[in-house]
């Protein structure tokens, strides 16, 4: 929706050059829907923070949701929040994803106010965002939400950062564990994302496409941040204007599979310690795995 953000987060990588979709965007995007209805399982709004731009969610959403149903997913800070909002999220929203971390003022009681008046609990995840010194913040915020009867978290260190250092991944291991064998003692508890964490995972790259706020269509959405623009070239697969959703089973990925692992080396290099996070969330997504079977 916008490249555009209300926070300032230090780890965040994204360029926030500050641009809105136009209306001509807008409106491309709902005839793409429209037009490659039956190949599109979900759509995901994402930002900056998307709902800086909700009256083009809304817009798009009342435009498409009789060819989609209720299969729209958000991420969101959770700071542009209201009645109107929350009314969208309860009747459209598959999943919401509230984004929260340590640096920002999380208002965790107007948020948990929203959450009960509009149902939204058993289709919300919260992303608990951790990153370096900031790991028993965030353990505090799991067990306040866990407490007040969240269920559904995406757990998600920041992996573009020199910060971590082996203290900080000592005291991350004791919170995944803390967290997945909290979820092996209680079902209700939901983890989302837990796979083997590696770039052809954590792109957008499994059956899923990426649109930008010009309707240009890309491989994976690293091309939003500052590291990932040099690949915004070799990533692009088209526009909405001409993009068809039918030949998406014979396109050949390799090239842009190939770029996104040399950036993923060339990263590794600059940031020591992000290859010993990725094993260190893979070892946990293994754990949960063969204890559930």
């Amino acid at each position: 929706m916008t490249t555009l953000c209300n926070y300032d987060c230090s780890y965040c990588d994204v360029d926030k050059d500050g641009v809105f979709i136009s209306r001509e965007t807008r409106d491309d995007i709902i005839t793409f829907i429209k037009n490659n209805k039956e190949y599109i399982e979900r759509f995901k709004f994402f930002g900056g923070e998307p709902l800086l731009g909700f009256t083009h969610i809304s817009h798009i959403i009342d435009e498409t949701v009789g060819y989609l149903g209720n299969n729209y997913e958000i991420v969101t800070n959770t700071s542009m929040l209201s009645g109107n909002v929350c009314e969208y999220l309860e009747k459209y929203f598959s999943h919401i994803f509230f984004s929260i971390d340590s640096e920002n003022n999380f208002d965790f009681p107007r948020v948990l106010k929203f959450i009960n008046t509009h149902n939204l609990e058993k289709k919300l995840y919260f992303n608990l965002v951790i990153s370096p010194w900031k790991e028993l913040e965030a353990w505090e915020q799991f067990k306040k939400l866990y407490d007040a009867g969240m269920r559904g978290f995406n757990i998600l260190p920041v992996y573009f950062t020199k910060e971590w250092k082996k203290e900080n991944l000592e005291n991350l291991s004791k919170l995944m564990k803390y967290i997945l064998d909290t979820s092996l003692s209680d079902r209700t508890l939901r983890l989302y994302g837990f796979q083997e964490n590696s770039w052809e995972n954590t792109s957008l790259a499994n059956n899923t496409i990426f649109i930008d706020v010009y309707g240009d269509i890309y491989y994976s959405d690293i091309v939003t941040t500052f590291m990932g623009q040099i690949l915004k070239d070799k990533l692009k697969l088209g526009n909405i204007k001409d993009f068809d959703l039918r030949n998406w089973a014979n396109y050949d990925f390799s090239q842009q599979k190939k770029y996104i692992s040399l950036l993923e080396k060339k990263n590794y290099d600059t940031v020591g310690w992000q290859q010993q996070l990725h094993k260190l969330m893979d070892y946990f997504s293994e754990y949960l795995n063969k204890k559930n079977g």
